[in-house]
Protein backbone atom coordinates (compact mmCIF):
# COMPACT_ATOMS: atom_id res chain seq x y z
CA UNK A 1 0.00 0.00 0.00
CA UNK A 2 0.89 3.58 -0.23
CA UNK A 3 1.33 3.83 3.57
CA UNK A 4 3.52 0.93 3.82
CA UNK A 5 5.33 2.86 1.42
CA UNK A 6 6.07 5.51 2.96
CA UNK A 7 6.32 3.94 6.56
CA UNK A 8 9.28 1.55 4.74
CA UNK A 9 11.16 5.25 3.27
CA UNK A 10 10.82 5.96 6.46
CA UNK A 11 12.97 3.47 8.29
CA UNK A 12 15.20 3.21 5.45
CA UNK A 13 16.00 6.74 6.17
CA UNK A 14 16.40 5.86 9.51
CA UNK A 15 18.51 3.41 8.99
CA UNK A 16 20.65 4.28 6.67
CA UNK A 17 20.76 8.16 6.13
CA UNK A 18 19.22 10.53 3.45
CA UNK A 19 16.31 13.23 2.94
CA UNK A 20 13.23 12.34 3.99
CA UNK A 21 9.92 13.06 2.16
CA UNK A 22 7.67 12.57 -0.63
CA UNK A 23 8.07 14.70 -3.62
CA UNK A 24 4.71 13.12 -5.37
CA UNK A 25 2.23 11.10 -4.28
CA UNK A 26 0.98 10.36 -7.57
CA UNK A 27 4.65 9.22 -8.68
CA UNK A 28 4.70 6.39 -5.47
CA UNK A 29 0.82 5.84 -6.40
CA UNK A 30 1.52 4.68 -9.89
CA UNK A 31 4.22 2.77 -9.08
CA UNK A 32 3.00 0.95 -6.09
CA UNK A 33 -0.35 0.09 -8.29
CA UNK A 34 1.74 -0.69 -11.09
CA UNK A 35 1.81 -4.45 -10.38
CA UNK A 36 -2.36 -4.78 -9.93
CA UNK A 37 -3.53 -3.94 -13.48
CA UNK A 38 -3.91 -7.15 -14.62
CA UNK A 39 -1.15 -7.32 -17.12
CA UNK A 40 1.60 -9.43 -15.88
CA UNK A 41 1.51 -12.85 -16.53
CA UNK A 42 4.03 -13.79 -13.22
CA UNK A 43 5.12 -12.79 -10.08
CA UNK A 44 7.98 -12.25 -11.11
CA UNK A 45 6.90 -9.86 -13.94
CA UNK A 46 4.60 -8.21 -11.11
CA UNK A 47 8.11 -7.81 -8.88
CA UNK A 48 9.92 -6.61 -11.48
CA UNK A 49 7.60 -3.95 -12.44
CA UNK A 50 7.21 -2.66 -8.50
CA UNK A 51 10.80 -2.29 -8.85
CA UNK A 52 11.75 -0.43 -11.54
CA UNK A 53 8.57 2.20 -11.14
CA UNK A 54 9.79 2.34 -7.05
CA UNK A 55 13.37 3.36 -8.63
CA UNK A 56 12.64 4.75 -11.87
CA UNK A 57 9.24 7.65 -10.82
CA UNK A 58 11.42 9.08 -7.82
CA UNK A 59 8.57 9.50 -5.78
CA UNK A 60 10.88 10.40 -2.34
CA UNK A 61 13.35 13.31 -1.93
CA UNK A 62 15.99 10.00 -1.37
CA UNK A 63 15.99 6.40 -0.95
CA UNK A 64 14.29 5.36 -3.88
CA UNK A 65 16.41 2.42 -4.56
CA UNK A 66 16.56 1.25 -1.34
CA UNK A 67 12.88 1.32 -1.04
CA UNK A 68 12.53 -0.09 -4.35
CA UNK A 69 14.44 -3.16 -2.99
CA UNK A 70 13.17 -3.16 0.34
CA UNK A 71 9.28 -3.04 -1.39
CA UNK A 72 10.11 -5.63 -3.99
CA UNK A 73 11.29 -8.37 -1.40
CA UNK A 74 8.63 -7.40 0.85
CA UNK A 75 5.95 -7.93 -1.66
CA UNK A 76 7.71 -11.34 -2.90
CA UNK A 77 7.84 -12.13 0.92
CA UNK A 78 3.86 -12.03 1.35
CA UNK A 79 3.57 -14.09 -1.86
CA UNK A 80 5.89 -16.86 -0.29
CA UNK A 81 8.87 -16.05 -2.16
CA UNK A 82 11.98 -14.00 -1.38
CA UNK A 83 15.49 -12.98 -3.52
CA UNK A 84 17.98 -14.97 -2.82
CA UNK A 85 20.93 -12.50 -3.17
CA UNK A 86 23.40 -10.53 -0.19
CA UNK A 87 22.76 -6.95 -0.05
CA UNK A 88 25.58 -5.74 -1.26
CA UNK A 89 25.50 -7.47 -5.27
CA UNK A 90 21.85 -6.18 -4.96
CA UNK A 91 23.04 -2.70 -4.35
CA UNK A 92 25.49 -3.12 -6.68
CA UNK A 93 23.33 -4.57 -9.37
CA UNK A 94 20.50 -1.79 -9.00
CA UNK A 95 22.92 0.99 -8.41
CA UNK A 96 24.86 0.24 -11.85
CA UNK A 97 21.91 -0.36 -14.14
CA UNK A 98 20.38 3.01 -12.74
CA UNK A 99 24.03 5.25 -13.48
CA UNK A 100 24.08 3.53 -16.97
CA UNK A 101 20.33 4.21 -17.30
CA UNK A 102 19.60 0.40 -17.90
CA UNK A 103 17.45 -0.31 -14.95
CA UNK A 104 14.46 -1.27 -17.39
CA UNK A 105 11.88 -4.10 -16.67
CA UNK A 106 13.51 -6.96 -19.04
CA UNK A 107 16.81 -6.45 -16.87
CA UNK A 108 14.85 -6.49 -13.25
CA UNK A 109 12.77 -9.30 -15.13
CA UNK A 110 16.20 -11.47 -15.75
CA UNK A 111 17.71 -10.07 -12.28
CA UNK A 112 14.45 -11.57 -9.99
CA UNK A 113 14.14 -14.51 -11.45
CA UNK A 114 17.67 -15.52 -11.35
CA UNK A 115 17.56 -15.05 -7.64
CA UNK A 116 13.62 -15.74 -6.86
CA UNK A 117 13.40 -18.61 -4.05
CA UNK A 118 10.44 -20.13 -2.63
CA UNK A 119 10.04 -19.41 1.59
CA UNK A 120 10.53 -22.62 2.90
CA UNK A 121 8.36 -23.18 6.49
CA UNK A 122 10.03 -21.35 9.04
CA UNK A 123 11.56 -18.67 7.00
Amino acid sequence: TIAEAIEMHRQLIDQFGGSSGLRERARLEAAVFRPQIGYYNSLAEEAAALMESLANNHAFVDGNKRVSFAATDTFLRINGFFLDVEPVPAHDFITEAMGKGEFRFGLILDWISRHLKPLESGV
